[in-house]
């Protein structure tokens, strides 16, 4: 599937805004299309009609700091994760489907973006920031941190524990500070103070053999499993969005079933093969 682009975000959004949309019976088709023949065709401009969608969930976000652009980028990721799901026998447009992994894409991403520090983005963590902002302005106009009744009516408005509401005040207000700031008393800054932990030069020598040695051992291993082996384990184990088992079912003309076993065989016999083939090179 291929996501058109363009110099300027204007010029991709006017581009967008002027793509036909679809009826329904063309929806349908299309995505059946895609399910049944694996048709990028038809997948692109399905994807394409609904790219309208995306940027109107975009610009929905713009509030919290991050780059429309971005936005765009990681509801296109969504669209498309909806489009490998979707299921053209329910009576369901695409756009009902598709918008909550668009949405879903967007939330992980501004979350991930609008934290100094990375955490699991649990489902109350998620409901908490993107009420906390309202819900503090209303009872807390000067934007300070708020104190525990804040955080209990907090709590009890959005159904969640008042300790994790106080977490994610901090963490929406924490301030990144830069390492060439002075320190409060006159001397180096901060990052001059910190020790070096880096490795020595022959730690790094090492470290980058040790790197080329298993490459060699993996290339080796990789280069014993049969075309199918190797073609069936990097479309569902080393793609960015793996490849369905109905896909590859589809392309080789044999069952689910029968796709998982080879799946599951190449993993092994690869793991065997590494372990046979590391001592023969690391002697070589």
């Amino acid at each position: 599937m291929t996501i058109p682009s363009y110099t300027n975000l204007e010029s991709y959004v006017a581009a967008v805004r002027a793509t036909p949309l679809l009826s329904q019976e063309e929806e349908g088709e299309l995505a059946r299309r895609w399910r049944d023949h694996n048709d990028i065709e038809a997948a692109d401009r399905l994807v394409g009609a609904h790219l309208r969608l995306v940027v109107r969930a975009a610009y929905a976000l713009r509030g919290y700091g991050v780059p429309l652009a971005d936005l765009i980028a990681e509801g296109n990721l969504g669209l498309v994760q909806a489009l490998r799901r979707f299921d053209p026998e329910r009576e369901l447009r695409f756009a009902t489907y598709a918008i909550w992994w668009v949405r879903a894409a967007m939330y992980e991403y501004v979350m991930a973006q609008s934290t100094p520090v990375r955490i699991a983005l649990t489902a109350e963590r998620k409901k908490i920031f993107f009420k906390l902002r309202m819900l503090k302005a209303r009872l807390r106009p000067g934007g300070t941190h708020l104190t525990d009744a804040d955080a209990k009516e907090i709590a009890r408005v959005l159904e969640v524990r008042e300790e994790t509401v106080h977490e994610m005040d901090r963490l929406l207000d924490g301030q990144d500070r830069s390492l060439d700031a002075p320190r409060v008393d006159g001397g180096d800054s901060w990052g001059a103070v910190l020790p070096d932990d880096r490795p020595d030069p022959e730690t790094l020598v090492g470290e980058q053999e040790e790197i080329r040695r298993r490459r060699r051992v993996m290339a080796e291993a990789w280069k014993a499993l049969s075309e199918r082996e190797r073609t069936i384990l990097a479309d569902r184990r080393l793609r960015d969005i793996p490849l369905r088992l109905e896909d590859l079912a589809q392309r080789y003309n044999i069952s689910r079933e029968r796709v998982r076993q080879i799946e599951n065989a190449a993993a092994n016999k690869l793991k065997k093969l590494v372990a046979v083939a590391a001592p023969q090179l690391a002697s070589a």
